[in-house]
């Protein structure tokens, strides 16, 4: 179908289903006699209500399952958004701690190295209870901690005082060392806070920038949250979360916070999904970082905790879920497990992907926990329905009355939007609400299809839309660019190919140029036999149309390139694609008469981008552009200068191109190697070529086949440079 204009044999596509529901309509409207349309729709649902009470359990059954489904489905994406929220949450605000503290550091590192630091400090470990430490760790050795203290704890080998409930640390590596060459290590001990109970001081035989998570922030200058390991100061294991302090290019050190997996296992067994719910935290490997029972979670081997594997939990929910999944490889599912088989939702999800780390949740959540309720409705839904069901006979009459009217008014309409009556529309006013809505979209429709009537394609309405040109006869001269494609052959391969094979293909060379022609923002004018026309820059003007239609015609070349490349392998024949593009002045506008119109470009433009395509079957090219082309975007083009040749209607001679890519990043219409220095080789020859130097010509061609042997283009300027040179023996060696 010509997509320029719109024929009146082809205004709807013509189905089995339209017939039959066309064939409807109109018979209840021509028909004098029989039901009205409200006594028609009460008789079919008394009718209907005797089969439907018989199969209202299997109806009701099915339902519900579905119901069961949708439920179980939005159950899975709250729970998804609360372990996405729950981790937010558990992490979050102690990753803004650290950053905020980074930040602190980094435009002040000075403040950290005084006590009144110490108040800041502590205000982080207080503000959750699941914060054990807080600290940072300067590059050149000095520590500043607050921490919280634990009952029986010693430190520098001595007891702490019993009611210390918060041990502030302090080394300063410029305050010079002990005997024994050590940094020296202060301890303050506070209960409350800000009430000082004891002090003590002693060597610093450790050193945190040996710790593992301090190189790795170092190294990698980002902020992370650390495997498990074994607190230094508690012996309990728990995590670290550490952000980088940088200072322009210099890394100052880090400041992070501690805290214990049992803090983890508190707050997953408090956010639980339902009552029954429980929510495990693991590794990748396996290795269980929080069990809402923390005691499943960690065992305790020569006096100090492990972490135990969730594939050992004796737990049959947990063992299940792990089957399930290795079987199916989904990430939640519904399974049965257990002595009384109950049925239980299981749902992984990786956390948020700003944490960077790649643990994840199994939350296992029995099913009746949040469809249960849909099971005790459906009792009751039985009883309901018998009586909502005599209820909505008496309804249904009055309703159908009500509605009848305007459902016929509006058949009325549709039946002459079918036959393209516009002249005879009515809006139709009902104060039910669906009916109004049916009343606009039908007047919506007919607005519509009173421009598709006059246009097509869309694209093209649209933009005739908003430039206000409408359906208004009338042309305009405007600078445009006009692209036209052909296949090569293609009157021998209708002769040998079965016809519905090649309109196959014929289809796909016309969709994969369509496509290439609107991603460029340019509209195709129509289709003539295997060809095609498109134009860039009306109705809406583009600025760099004659760029757009190179990148669209090297689209085109690739895109058939991949399909020749699939037919080879199907034992068919290759389309070989030829283009010519041209810009020039033209008229552009609507033409046609009232009944008909058409949306086209016309002009020694048009006819001149004919030729050129043409020209490549002379030229043995693909792609051949004028010199306009190169004057509007020759330097983001890979062209190469092919020869003055005189286009058929013109008396002048035109400078035409051969377009081998396009410059730039895209790599799918991006020039080869090989293309780019035959562009530039042949463009040396051209020009000596175009100053009449035959003799460099003759050298400079001869160097183009030397490398380029199959050149037809190289062939046939080497063979009219020595017929201009007046030498046809002229010693050159070509292959």
């Amino acid at each position: 179908m010509c997509l320029g204009e719109l024929r009146p044999d082809c205004r709807r596509p013509h189905g089995m289903k339209e017939k039959t529901m066309d064939f409807a309509v109109s018979t209840l409207l021509r028909r004098k006699k029989g039901f009205r349309l409200h006594i028609t729709i009460t008789l079919v649902f008394v009718l209907l209500s005797l089969p439907v009470t018989i199969i209202f359990g299997i109806i009701t059954y099915r339902s519900n399952q579905q119901l069961i489904a949708d439920h179980t489905d939005r159950f899975i994406q709250k729970s998804l958004a609360e372990n996405e929220a729950n981790a937010n949450k558990l992490f979050g605000s102690m990753l803004t701690a650290v950053n905020t503290a980074s930040t602190l550091m980094r435009d002040n590192s000075d403040y950290f190295m005084a006590d009144s630091s110490s108040d800041y400090l502590q205000q982080i470990v207080a503000a959750r209870q699941g914060i054990y430490a807080a600290y940072v760790t300067f590059d050149n050795g000095s520590f500043h901690e607050v921490r919280r203290a634990y009952p029986g704890e010693t430190i520098l080998s001595k007891p702490i005082p019993p009611q210390t409930q918060f041990v502030s640390r302090f080394i300063d590596a410029s305050g010079g060392t002990d005997t024994q060459g050590l940094l020296i290590d202060n301890y303050t001990f506070q209960a409350p806070w800000g009430i000082t109970i004891g002090q003590d001081t002693g060597s610093a035989v450790d050193d945190p920038r040996l710790r593992s998570f301090y190189k790795e922030v170092d190294r990698l200058k980002t902020t992370m949250i650390s495997d498990p390991y074994p607190l230094a100061d508690l012996g309990k294991l728990g995590i670290t979360i550490s952000a980088p302090v940088v200072s322009g290019t210099n890394f100052i050190g880090t400041v992070s916070v501690d805290f214990t997996l049992e803090a983890i296992s508190r707050f997953l067994s408090d956010n639980r999904t339902t009552p029954n719910s429980i929510t495990i935290m693991m590794d990748d490997n396996g290795g269980i970082i929080a069990h809402p029972q923390f005691d499943l979670g960690v065992s305790v081997k020569d006096g100090q905790q492990v972490r135990n594997r969730v594939d050992k939990l004796q737990d049959p929910r947990v063992l299940g879920a792990l089957g399930e999944r290795l079987r199916t490889g989904k990430d939640h599912f519904t399974f049965h497990a257990g002595p009384d088989n109950t049925e239980y939702l299981a749902l992984f999800a990786k956390l948020p992907d700003e944490l960077n780390k790649s643990w994840e949740t199994l939350t296992i959540t029995p099913t009746n926990d949040f469809v249960g309720e849909i099971h005790r409705a459906n009792r009751n839904m039985v009883l309901f329905s018998v009586g909502a069901f005599l209820l909505q006979i008496v309804l249904i009459y009055l309703i159908s009355s009500m509605i009848a009217r305007p459902i016929e008014l509006l058949a009325s309409e549709v039946m002459h939007i079918r036959e393209f009556r516009f002249d005879k529309m009515t809006r139709i006013a009902s104060s039910i609400r669906e009916i109004r809505y049916l009343s606009d979209a039908i007047e919506l429709l007919e607005r519509a299809l009173q421009s598709f009537a006059s246009y097509v394609p869309t694209m093209l309405v649209k933009q005739l839309l908003e430039s206000e040109q409408g359906t208004r006869l009338g042309v305009e001269s405007r600078f445009l660019t006009i692209l036209f494609t052909d296949i090569e052959g293609f009157s021998t391969l209708s002769e040998t190919e079965p016809s519905q094979q090649l309109l196959r293909r014929v289809s796909e060379y016309f969709a994969t140029v369509t496509r290439a022609v609107q991603h460029e923002h340019g509209t195709v004018d129509k289709f003539i036999g295997d060809a095609v026309m498109a134009f860039w820059g009306a109705p809406r003007i583009i600025e760099n149309h004659a760029y757009l239609a190179c990148v669209a015609a090297m689209r085109s070349q690739r895109g058939m390139a991949a399909l020749n490349q699939s037919w080879s392998e199907q034992k068919q024949q290759p389309l070989k694609l030829r283009i010519g593009i041209h810009c020039d002045s033209v008229l552009v506008g609507n033409v046609g008469s009232t009944e008909r119109i058409s949306y086209t470009v016309m002009g020694d433009g048009v006819n001149v981008a004919a030729r050129l395509e043409g020209l490549n079957k002379e030229m043995g090219t693909w792609t051949c552009v004028s010199h306009t082309i190169f004057r509007e975007a020759g330097h983001l083009l890979w062209l190469r200068p092919l020869d003055t040749v005189t286009v058929k209607g013109r008396k002048s001679e035109l400078l035409v191109y051969e377009l081998l890519g396009i410059r730039g990043e895209d790599p799918e219409i991006a020039a080869s190697e090989d293309d780019i220095q035959l562009c530039e080789m042949t463009q040396d020859a051209y020009a000596a070529y175009a100053a009449a130097d035959f003799r460099r010509a003759v050298m400079l061609y001869g160097k183009v086949l030397e490398k380029f042997p199959h050149d037809p283009v190289a062939r046939r300027m080497l063979q009219k440079s020595r017929q201009e040179f007046g030498n046809a023996n002229t010693v050159v060696s070509v292959v």
